[in-house]
């Protein structure tokens, strides 16, 4: 991983969502960086712990996680098999792997790597080890989004196509598990 040293990624922890977790997504998501590409519209803790509950209760087969430097949440980070939701699996165009969402809600750690050490331990850690029978991982972005493109290729991830999400053009990226940088996996 490119300007990370090989203990980052492995330096970063995960814990999954928790209710408790609520106003601190609350929080980052009325952050203007996170604003500009994850979410547009302002939201309410109402409103979070009706979107972020079933995945918390376990009602939904997505997995979601706060990613933690030092004991300090930075980052929320989602993963799930494409197949679980077949009509995003349809938008994309893929009838396997695993799909990957995120976000660094805490300013002070963006523009810093630690997107890319999230993104990379999450994979090696978490995304890959709850769905072995998965091999490929994907990961969309807005088109205008360079600072998560750039993330994402840093980590490994190549581009695949373009596809278009809620009339939003974005850059389908893949990586195969293979391709993970072996820094990544240790932790």
């Amino acid at each position: 991983m490119s300007g990370l040293g090989s203990e980052s990624a492995s330096a970063i922890a995960f814990r999954p969502l928790q209710f408790d977790d609520c106003p601190l997504l609350t929080r980052w998501l009325a952050e203007p960086h996170v604003r500009k590409f994850y979410q547009r519209d302002p939201i309410t803790l109402a409103e979070v712990e009706a979107e972020y509950g079933p995945t918390i209760r376990g009602e939904e087969p997505s997995l979601s996680h706060l990613a933690f430097s030092d004991g300090a949440p930075f980052g929320y980070i989602q993963c799930y098999a494409n197949m679980a939701y077949p009509d995003y699996a349809e938008t994309i165009g893929v009838d396997h792997g695993v799909s990957v969402d995120l976000y660094i809600g805490d300013p002070a750690f963006v523009g810093r790597g630690f997107g890319r050490a999230m993104l990379a331990g999450y994979l090696a850690r978490v995304a890959f080890p709850a769905y072995p029978a998965e091999d490929l991982a994907y990961i969309a972005h807005e088109t205008d989004n360079l600072a998560a493109l750039a993330c994402s290729l840093a980590v490994g991830f190549k581009p695949l196509r373009r596809v278009v999400e809620d009339g939003v053009v974005d850059q389908l990226l893949v990586l195969r598990r293979a391709d993970l940088p072996d820094s990544s996996r240790h932790g």
